[in-house]
């Protein structure tokens, strides 16, 4: 059975389209939010959503945060995401073979990847179906933790006059993929950790490589330290647990770790640094632009970038008295508009 297209409008969004699939029981919306700096790109994610809005919300947002990221880290792509909803169905080898048609029906439009729950084997699928597909080869979560690595040293010399990380006091919400290659680096580094995860054989598998203190996962943002590092999902940090935060900065790999812009207003007021996510966490895809457009060789010189690029948003931000989110969002759609 052929792909069912839907056309979905949404103001300041390029195109939205809705695409559903019977046989193969693909359920996926793709949003191109702006493609001035080149074609869309961004990963798939493969997520159980409860209702067709949480869905939209989430590949709306996700994309806008994509144009924001490729904008602010230097390479010529625009934003796009895919929200695929595995509610009450299995992963199979025709369901991102179907996704994978979809993306080639925007001819080239949108180039896509991985994401949370969207693993090689299914962009292998995905590539029997279009050529707009990459990370196949590409591992990025090594590339991801190294960029935010590079950034919280940064941050760091913001909060404490040092880019030495020797007994920082860091903690870190969630130790998966990024979450755990990036507490072996600070580790290296001399940062004292403290880490949580939902998953307890994760933080058993990584106390076994560092030394580090365990707390639970709702008691993380408690913690009286240096830097908060959110690994997991987004809105990490949200109304329910900002007046608990005992932390000098924020600086993780999550997507939208802010539950919304208010609370980056809300950190500023509170002295808390918030280094933003989009650009201290977009070692992922800089990694995929090199795989795009043939410079490998570059790609540790570029994730070093992330720290410099970072220095004029907190530096910015402290003399114009403006949160760092809005500084990036400056910065990010002052070279998408030049």
């Amino acid at each position: 059975m052929p792909l069912k297209i839907e056309d979905i409008k949404a103001k300041g969004y390029e195109r939205v389209i809705h695409a559903t699939n019977e046989t193969t029981k693909l359920d996926c919306i793709i949003v191109i939010h702006n493609t001035k700096l080149g074609p869309a790109l961004g990963g798939v994610r493969s997520w159980e959503y409860s209702s067709f809005e949480d869905q939209k919300r989430d590949a709306l947002r996700l994309s806008e945060a994509m144009t924001l990221k490729n904008s602010i880290c230097g390479i010529n792509f625009g934003g796009g995401k895919a929200a695929l909803n595995l509610k009450n169905v299995k992963k199979t080898p025709e369901l991102y073979q179907s996704y994978g048609e979809l993306v080639e029906f925007l001819k080239g439009k949108y180039l896509t990847a991985g994401d949370v729950n969207t693993f090689k084997e299914d962009l292998v699928e995905c590539s029997k179906a279009t050529k707009y597909v990459y990370g196949i080869n590409v591992e990025t979560s090594g590339p991801t933790s190294r960029g935010l690595f590079h950034a919280i040293k940064s941050t760091n010399d913001f909060i404490n006059n040092s880019n030495d990380l020797k007994n920082v006091h860091i903690s870190i919400s969630g130790v998966g993929k990024v979450g755990g290659k990036l507490a072996i680096l600070l580790a290296k580094a001399g940062a004292k950790i403290t880490a949580a995860s939902i998953n307890y054989e994760l933080i058993k598998k990584l106390k076994n490589e560092i030394d580090l203190v365990e707390v639970k996962p709702e008691d993380l943002f408690k913690t009286n330290c240096d830097i908060i590092s959110p690994c997991a999902l987004g809105g990490a940090i949200n109304r329910s647990n900002q007046h608990q935060l005992k932390c000098k900065a924020i600086a993780g790999a999550a997507n939208n770790q802010l539950e919304n812009t208010t609370i980056a207003e809300w950190l500023l007021k509170n002295e808390i640094v918030y280094s933003p996510d989009y650009l201290v966490n977009s070692g992922g895809v800089i990694a995929i632009a090199c795989e795009i457009n043939n410079t490998e060789n570059l790609l540790e010189k570029y994730l070093e970038k992330i720290a410099d690029r970072l220095k004029p948003v907190l530096q910015d931000s402290k003399k114009n008295n403006e949160s760092t989110d809005l500084v990036a969002r400056r910065m990010a759609w002052k070279r998408i508009n030049s």
